[in-house]
């Protein structure tokens, strides 16, 4: 049996029979009512730190009556006030609470999230009261979760603040320090711990707690007499808290001495004492209030956003609507125009590519400033247009002049490769047809540098232009001279093609003429 989910609630309170969903429905139409009308209704509220307040004494009162659920709504309530709240205080003690219920329900992650929530705000305005109650908490819902280890660092942080609080929290240390020695087994240990607590107790549920603790150390140590002096001091008191501590402690006795018949007898009347003081312990009727009430709002929220968005849209659907209309014409204008560019500029390519007497700088030039042109009035186009065939036709024709411009005017063309090569032997047709035959033989298969180099060795440039060209040695534009000149050798139908290697000087280069 794990004592201990009674042992962890320092100030739990008997609860209340179950809330009825009558509750979380008469507050969600409250809530829509006041959303129909937000002008009429926000002029009424009181500032929203005092709202809050009110909040959080409603909710004191109701765990006065053991009505946790009722609770835990007004709790939710002064919760949605935090974006508007100033005072770290009155947020503390929202979370604190909510925590503190969810705790005590068994609602342990929930517990947690809030707790921590709870310890930042304490820590701003450095109450150690509150800190400590915070930290105690903590450490009962790791307890709870058995998480022992966990709940000892929380309390370890606590006592850093020992000499600060009074001898009630103080006596919830020790309470807490003696629980996890008891399940280290180090009894010699417990003993002091919850001695302590027994001594600086405050009020019965604490002395009922230390004294339940020192009767399950005095039972492993086999200590019975020590067992009945504790259980005659708790028989002492006329409480149900009381009562339900000397029950168990009965119960361990008899348990640890084999009296299993008397055993189960206390664990009856135990069990019915815990019904009747904790008839709705259960967590998920405090979740599932925590979740209406967040399903109420969420809703409210999403009204009052669907709203606010329907007098918007109107008239953004009306502005959208013309702007589309003028952004459409605009682009579409743009695009024919790009259009009609693009097909200019293909056919004076092309009749510059076929003229004779012009050199490739002069191509060059003359292609760098109208694609210049081009690209100005492309970037002006939406995306979506920007990816054209006609449009990349022509880049690839001023690739493949950039690429012809390098490799004869002794250009670096070491890094060009196959992209270089196709650009380059797309514009050879227009400037020299022998030449462009044998490059786009798919049966020779020429790698990049070999397409180079016949170009190269097409317009008599010198092995020294080439081996500079290439960043490599004369000797091996030799070797790469050599291999092409074996592969032409091996195709019969490939060999008459070998004069077209010899120089002609069919391109005309502005630098040697």
């Amino acid at each position: 049996m794990n004592c201990f989910l009674y042992l962890c609630h320092e100030q739990k309170r008997p609860k209340h029979s179950r809330m009825q969903k009558i509750l979380v429905i008469l507050l969600s139409a409250t809530l829509l009512l006041g959303a129909c009308n937000p002008s009429s209704q926000k002029s009424a509220l009181p500032a929203p730190e005092q709202q809050a307040r009110t909040y959080i004494d409603s909710a004191l009162q109701y765990i006065d009556q053991h009505n946790l659920k009722a609770a835990m709504v007004q709790l939710k309530q002064a919760e949605r006030l935090v974006p508007a709240l100033d005072s770290a205080k009155t947020i503390f003690h929202i979370y604190q609470y909510i925590g503190w219920i969810n705790e005590n329900s068994g609602a342990n992650e929930l517990a947690l999230q809030y707790q921590n929530r709870a310890l930042k705000y304490a820590m701003t305005y450095a109450k150690p009261e509150h800190i400590v109650d915070v930290l105690v908490n903590k450490a009962n819902t790791f307890f709870n979760m058995e998480l022992p280890d966990s709940a000892r660092n929380a309390t370890k942080t606590a006592m850093l603040y020992y000499h600060k609080v009074g001898r009630g929290q103080q006596s919830v240390i020790q309470k807490h320090l003696a629980h996890y020695d008891l399940l280290r087994d180090s009894l010699a240990s417990a003993e002091h711990h919850a001695y302590q607590a027994f001594m600086l107790a405050q009020d019965s549920s604490a002395l009922g707690n230390a004294l339940t603790l020192l009767s399950q150390i005095y039972t492993r140590q086999d200590q019975p007499e020590k067992v009945r002096l504790v259980m005659s001091m708790m028989s002492k008191k006329n409480n149900s808290t009381m009562a339900y501590n000397r029950l168990l402690a009965e119960t361990h006795l008899h348990e640890t001495h084999g009296d299993y018949r008397k055993a189960y007898e206390s664990m009856l009347r135990l069990k019915a004492l815990d019904d009747s003081l904790y008839s709705e312990k259960t967590h998920t009727d405090i979740i599932k209030v925590q979740n209406d009430y967040d399903n109420a709002v969420l809703q409210l929220d999403r009204a009052r956003q669907r709203y606010r968005y329907s007098v918007v849209i109107i008239a953004l659907l009306l502005l959208l609507f013309v702007l589309s209309y003028g952004y459409y014409r605009r682009n579409h204008l743009l695009y024919k125009r790009f259009q009609e560019q693009i097909a200019d500029i293909k056919d004076e390519l092309h009749t510059r590519l076929s003229a004779k007497n012009l050199t490739i700088e002069e191509m060059k030039q003359a292609m760098d400033s109208r694609l210049k042109e081009l690209e100005q009035l492309k970037h002006k186009l939406p995306p979506a247009m920007q990816a054209d065939r006609n449009y990349e036709s022509v880049a690839q024709i001023k690739l493949g002049i950039d690429v012809l411009d390098a490799i004869l005017h002794n250009g670096n063309i070491s890094q060009f490769g196959k992209k270089e090569q196709v650009a380059v032997t797309s514009i050879m047709p227009n400037i020299d047809a022998e030449l462009a035959e044998l490059l786009n033989n798919q049966s020779l298969a020429l790698t990049p540098k070999e397409t180079f180099f016949c170009i190269m060795e097409r317009n008599g440039m010198a092995d020294g232009e080439k081996a500079k060209a290439f960043c490599c040695s004369e000797q091996a534009v030799r070797s790469t001279k050599s291999r092409l000149t074996k592969k032409l050798r091996t195709m019969p139908h490939l060999h008459g093609m070998a004069s077209v290697l010899r120089p002609t000087s069919p391109i005309q280069r502005d630098m040697e003429n």
